[in-house]
Protein backbone atom coordinates (compact mmCIF):
# COMPACT_ATOMS: atom_id res chain seq x y z
CA UNK A 1 0.00 0.00 0.00
CA UNK A 2 1.28 3.45 -0.95
CA UNK A 3 1.23 6.37 1.45
CA UNK A 4 1.87 10.07 0.93
CA UNK A 5 3.87 12.32 3.19
CA UNK A 6 6.29 15.23 3.47
CA UNK A 7 10.03 15.08 4.07
CA UNK A 8 10.55 16.97 7.32
CA UNK A 9 14.19 16.09 7.89
CA UNK A 10 17.07 14.96 5.67
CA UNK A 11 20.73 14.50 6.58
CA UNK A 12 22.88 14.71 3.43
CA UNK A 13 26.00 13.52 5.23
CA UNK A 14 24.53 10.39 6.82
CA UNK A 15 21.95 9.60 4.14
CA UNK A 16 18.74 9.34 6.12
CA UNK A 17 15.71 11.40 7.07
CA UNK A 18 12.11 11.38 8.25
CA UNK A 19 8.75 11.63 6.52
CA UNK A 20 5.65 13.13 8.12
CA UNK A 21 2.62 11.07 7.03
CA UNK A 22 -0.14 13.04 5.34
CA UNK A 23 -2.67 11.32 7.59
CA UNK A 24 -0.78 12.31 10.74
CA UNK A 25 0.99 10.21 13.32
CA UNK A 26 4.65 9.67 14.08
CA UNK A 27 7.30 10.58 11.54
CA UNK A 28 8.62 7.66 9.51
CA UNK A 29 12.35 6.98 9.16
CA UNK A 30 13.82 6.36 5.70
CA UNK A 31 17.32 5.60 4.45
CA UNK A 32 18.87 6.71 1.18
CA UNK A 33 18.74 3.09 0.01
CA UNK A 34 14.92 3.31 0.07
CA UNK A 35 14.86 5.94 -2.69
CA UNK A 36 13.57 4.73 -6.04
CA UNK A 37 15.58 7.47 -7.77
CA UNK A 38 19.05 6.90 -6.33
CA UNK A 39 20.54 9.73 -8.40
CA UNK A 40 18.51 12.43 -6.63
CA UNK A 41 18.31 13.58 -3.04
CA UNK A 42 15.21 14.54 -1.01
CA UNK A 43 14.47 18.13 -0.09
CA UNK A 44 12.87 19.25 3.15
CA UNK A 45 9.14 20.01 2.72
CA UNK A 46 9.02 17.88 -0.44
CA UNK A 47 6.06 15.55 -1.00
CA UNK A 48 6.79 11.85 -1.49
CA UNK A 49 4.99 8.54 -1.95
CA UNK A 50 6.23 5.57 0.06
CA UNK A 51 5.44 2.14 1.36
CA UNK A 52 5.88 0.89 4.90
CA UNK A 53 8.34 -1.84 5.74
CA UNK A 54 11.07 -2.76 8.20
CA UNK A 55 14.74 -1.81 8.31
CA UNK A 56 17.56 -4.27 9.07
CA UNK A 57 16.93 -3.77 12.78
CA UNK A 58 13.28 -4.69 12.49
CA UNK A 59 12.02 -1.15 13.05
CA UNK A 60 9.34 0.46 10.91
CA UNK A 61 10.77 2.42 7.98
CA UNK A 62 9.65 3.83 4.67
CA UNK A 63 10.45 1.80 1.55
CA UNK A 64 10.21 2.54 -2.19
CA UNK A 65 10.25 6.29 -1.58
CA UNK A 66 9.28 8.23 -4.73
CA UNK A 67 9.25 11.97 -5.33
CA UNK A 68 5.82 13.33 -6.26
CA UNK A 69 7.55 15.80 -8.59
CA UNK A 70 10.48 14.14 -10.44
CA UNK A 71 13.91 15.70 -9.95
CA UNK A 72 16.25 16.84 -12.68
CA UNK A 73 18.89 14.33 -11.61
CA UNK A 74 21.39 17.07 -10.76
CA UNK A 75 20.76 16.98 -7.01
CA UNK A 76 23.76 14.80 -6.36
CA UNK A 77 26.00 17.55 -7.77
CA UNK A 78 24.28 20.43 -5.96
CA UNK A 79 24.04 18.78 -2.53
CA UNK A 80 25.99 20.53 0.26
CA UNK A 81 29.70 19.79 0.20
CA UNK A 82 30.75 17.16 2.71
CA UNK A 83 33.63 17.61 5.16
CA UNK A 84 35.70 15.16 3.11
CA UNK A 85 35.07 17.12 -0.09
CA UNK A 86 35.92 20.36 1.69
CA UNK A 87 39.13 18.81 2.99
CA UNK A 88 40.19 17.81 -0.54
CA UNK A 89 39.48 21.32 -1.86
CA UNK A 90 41.45 22.83 1.03
CA UNK A 91 44.41 20.55 0.28
CA UNK A 92 44.42 21.41 -3.43
CA UNK A 93 44.34 25.06 -2.40
CA UNK A 94 47.41 24.40 -0.22
CA UNK A 95 49.19 22.76 -3.15
CA UNK A 96 48.36 25.78 -5.33
CA UNK A 97 49.76 28.06 -2.61
CA UNK A 98 52.97 26.03 -2.48
CA UNK A 99 53.33 26.31 -6.26
CA UNK A 100 52.90 30.08 -6.03
CA UNK A 101 54.96 30.84 -2.90
CA UNK A 102 57.51 28.09 -2.51
CA UNK A 103 58.32 27.21 -6.13
CA UNK A 104 56.72 23.80 -5.81
CA UNK A 105 56.72 22.26 -9.33
CA UNK A 106 53.49 23.11 -11.15
CA UNK A 107 53.25 19.53 -12.40
CA UNK A 108 52.51 18.41 -8.84
CA UNK A 109 49.23 20.35 -8.87
CA UNK A 110 48.44 19.17 -12.39
CA UNK A 111 49.22 15.62 -11.30
CA UNK A 112 46.78 15.78 -8.38
CA UNK A 113 44.02 17.16 -10.60
CA UNK A 114 44.56 14.64 -13.42
CA UNK A 115 44.85 11.67 -11.07
CA UNK A 116 41.71 12.80 -9.25
CA UNK A 117 39.79 12.88 -12.54
CA UNK A 118 41.08 9.43 -13.45
CA UNK A 119 40.22 8.06 -10.00
CA UNK A 120 36.70 9.49 -10.16
CA UNK A 121 36.24 7.87 -13.59
CA UNK A 122 37.48 4.50 -12.27
CA UNK A 123 35.04 4.69 -9.35
CA UNK A 124 32.22 5.47 -11.80
CA UNK A 125 33.21 2.52 -13.97
CA UNK A 126 33.34 0.21 -10.95
CA UNK A 127 29.90 1.36 -9.81
CA UNK A 128 28.46 0.61 -13.26
CA UNK A 129 30.15 -2.79 -13.20
CA UNK A 130 28.65 -3.51 -9.77
CA UNK A 131 25.15 -2.77 -11.06
CA UNK A 132 25.63 -5.01 -14.09
CA UNK A 133 27.41 -7.73 -12.11
CA UNK A 134 30.38 -7.33 -14.48
CA UNK A 135 34.14 -7.44 -13.92
CA UNK A 136 34.99 -5.18 -10.95
CA UNK A 137 38.04 -3.01 -10.30
CA UNK A 138 40.16 -4.40 -7.47
CA UNK A 139 40.04 -2.40 -4.25
CA UNK A 140 43.84 -2.51 -4.18
CA UNK A 141 43.89 -0.64 -7.51
CA UNK A 142 41.56 2.03 -6.11
CA UNK A 143 43.83 2.45 -3.09
CA UNK A 144 46.94 2.70 -5.29
CA UNK A 145 45.31 5.48 -7.29
CA UNK A 146 44.49 7.29 -4.06
CA UNK A 147 48.02 6.79 -2.73
CA UNK A 148 49.51 8.17 -5.95
CA UNK A 149 47.52 11.40 -5.53
CA UNK A 150 44.04 10.65 -6.82
CA UNK A 151 42.44 10.63 -3.37
CA UNK A 152 40.56 13.94 -3.86
CA UNK A 153 38.74 12.28 -6.76
CA UNK A 154 38.03 9.25 -4.57
CA UNK A 155 36.42 11.43 -1.87
CA UNK A 156 34.26 13.21 -4.44
CA UNK A 157 33.27 9.89 -6.02
CA UNK A 158 32.19 8.51 -2.65
CA UNK A 159 29.98 11.55 -2.08
CA UNK A 160 28.50 11.99 -5.57
CA UNK A 161 28.33 8.38 -6.73
CA UNK A 162 27.61 6.90 -3.29
CA UNK A 163 30.18 4.23 -4.10
CA UNK A 164 32.48 2.63 -1.52
CA UNK A 165 31.07 5.08 1.01
CA UNK A 166 29.68 2.58 3.54
CA UNK A 167 32.43 -0.04 3.78
CA UNK A 168 34.35 0.93 6.91
CA UNK A 169 37.49 -1.18 6.23
CA UNK A 170 37.76 0.35 2.76
CA UNK A 171 37.29 3.87 4.13
CA UNK A 172 39.92 3.27 6.82
CA UNK A 173 42.50 2.17 4.27
CA UNK A 174 41.58 5.08 2.01
CA UNK A 175 42.24 7.58 4.79
CA UNK A 176 45.53 5.84 5.54
CA UNK A 177 46.61 6.35 1.91
CA UNK A 178 45.52 9.99 2.19
CA UNK A 179 47.64 10.47 5.31
CA UNK A 180 50.67 8.87 3.65
CA UNK A 181 50.26 10.90 0.45
CA UNK A 182 49.91 14.21 2.28
CA UNK A 183 52.88 13.37 4.52
CA UNK A 184 55.07 12.70 1.48
CA UNK A 185 53.90 15.93 -0.15
CA UNK A 186 54.74 17.98 2.95
CA UNK A 187 58.17 16.39 3.35
CA UNK A 188 59.17 16.67 -0.32
CA UNK A 189 57.50 19.87 -1.53
CA UNK A 190 57.25 22.28 1.43
CA UNK A 191 60.10 24.25 3.08
CA UNK A 192 59.19 22.93 6.53
CA UNK A 193 59.22 19.34 5.33
CA UNK A 194 62.45 19.77 3.41
CA UNK A 195 64.11 21.34 6.46
CA UNK A 196 62.98 18.43 8.62
CA UNK A 197 64.19 15.90 6.04
CA UNK A 198 67.56 17.67 5.79
CA UNK A 199 67.98 17.50 9.57
CA UNK A 200 67.09 13.82 9.64
CA UNK A 201 69.59 13.00 6.89
CA UNK A 202 72.23 15.12 8.59
CA UNK A 203 71.70 13.39 11.93
CA UNK A 204 71.95 9.97 10.29
CA UNK A 205 75.14 11.00 8.49
CA UNK A 206 76.58 12.36 11.71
Amino acid sequence: MKYKGTVVQWNHQKGFGFIQPQTGGENVFFHISALVDRQSRPRVNESVHYQLGRDNKGKQAAQAVEFVKPHSGLDKYTAPMSKAQGFSVLFLGLVSLCVWLFQCPYWVLIGYVCLSIVTFAVYAHDKRAARKDAWRTKEASLHLLALAGGWPGALWAQKILRHKSQKQPFKAILWLTIFINISVFIIVFTPLGQHWLHNVIASIGY
